[in-house]
């Protein structure tokens, strides 16, 4: 009897958990196994595209979103830069699938408003994504003083091991 409640107990658990899961937000979150991910923001009344998302970013892959969606709107979709992240020059590829158009970039610079002390007052451009753009966010490597000491603390022992070497042969 206190198996089948038992039993009853975790099926009534498990179902909750996943109940709780929208699959219809996320086809596929997929960030372990490195296969592909597309996320379904889409409006199910209005007009959709779909555009990709490359690079360090949380959550890279192919989303589906509203045809009004701004470059802000989608990197906030996507969880917001890794720390590796360059904002400093984030691409937009934009027509590169269409025979009949020119593909372009067009550049822009979020650097200062996520790393630096002094946030520019300026605008900044935060295009309206067009179907099929392609949005590039590069790598940028941030050094921090226990970056520098994963280099200089293998020098330091590797000098004081060869000094105690050469002063224990010194005294024999």
């Amino acid at each position: 009897m206190k198996f089948i409640v038992g039993a009853a107990v975790f099926l009534v658990l498990t179902g909750i958990s996943y109940s709780q899961i929208d699959s219809s937000l996320i086809l596929g979150l997929s960030t372990k196994n490195n296969s592909a991910a597309l996320y379904d923001l889409s409006d199910p009344t209005g007009v959709n595209m779909e555009v990709n998302l490359w690079g360090y970013i949380r959550y890279p892959g192919r989303y589906r979103v509203p045809y009004n969606t701004t470059f802000m709107d989608l990197i906030s979709y996507a969880g917001g830069p890794t720390d590796e992240s360059n904002f400093k020059e984030i691409r937009i590829i934009r027509d590169a699938n269409d025979k009949t158009k020119k593909p372009s970039v067009i550049k822009l610079d979020y650097e200062d408003v996520l790393w630096e002390d002094n946030v520019s007052t300026q605008a900044k451009l935060n295009p309206h994504l067009q179907p099929g753009d392609v949005i590039v966010v590069m790598k940028e490597k941030r050094y921090t003083f226990r970056d520098d000491l994963t280099i200089i603390i293998p020098i330091v022992t590797s000098l004081i091991s060869i000094a105690t070497f050469i002063i224990t042969l010194s005294n024999n």
